[in-house]
């Protein structure tokens, strides 16, 4: 079939939101408000991590095992909701704020592909989803870590021996 050279690539406002189920449902349905109350132009990799976090208290457990990381991690992450971290609006291909209205709230590219390959993997849990946004390095999700001295890095392979004990644990 020819090629419409009409057609353009979708905009990040027309971009379709991943299609989660379960626990990974309710964390980007968490994730899509948090945006929207924060008057974001797109869902992010921060705002699925923070999601993530309230959703499930055994992921801050396996996010930051430290408490000093964990109480880091945390005030980070308030501090951003209150509005602290407005300038974060400028990263992950922030969408057209017209086009954003007109057209509802877009994923940015690296919050839908951390999604898509938590759903994707056989088990699709929030540890996948923790791991999936760890392992993007450009990502919100881990600057944030790291700035909360966490090593994004160190939290995937804490999530996949996590996943390794429960799968030998059956």
């Amino acid at each position: 079939m020819p090629v419409d050279p009409r057609r353009s690539a979708p905009s990040a406002a027309q971009r379709e939101q991943p299609q989660p189920v379960g626990p990974l449902a309710s964390v980007a349905a968490r994730a899509r408000r948090r945006a929207l109350r924060a008057g974001d132009p797109e869902v992010d990799t921060g705002h699925l991590l923070h999601a993530l976090l309230e959703s499930d208290d055994s992921v801050l457990g396996v996010a930051a095992p430290m408490p000093v990381q964990a109480t880091r991690l945390m005030g980070y992450l308030v501090q951003r909701s209150i509005g602290f971290g407005r300038l974060w609006r400028l990263g992950e291909g922030a969408a057209d704020r017209d086009s954003e209205r007109s057209a509802g709230l877009a994923w940015s590219a690296p919050a839908a592909e951390a999604l898509d390959g938590a759903v994707r993997r056989a088990s699709g849990t929030v540890l996948d989803l923790l791991a999936e946004l760890a392992a993007l390095p450009d990502s919100r999700a881990a600057e944030i870590l790291r700035g909360a001295a966490i090593d994004p890095a160190a939290v995937v392979q804490r999530c996949r021996a996590q996943a390794a004990a429960e799968r030998t644990a059956w």
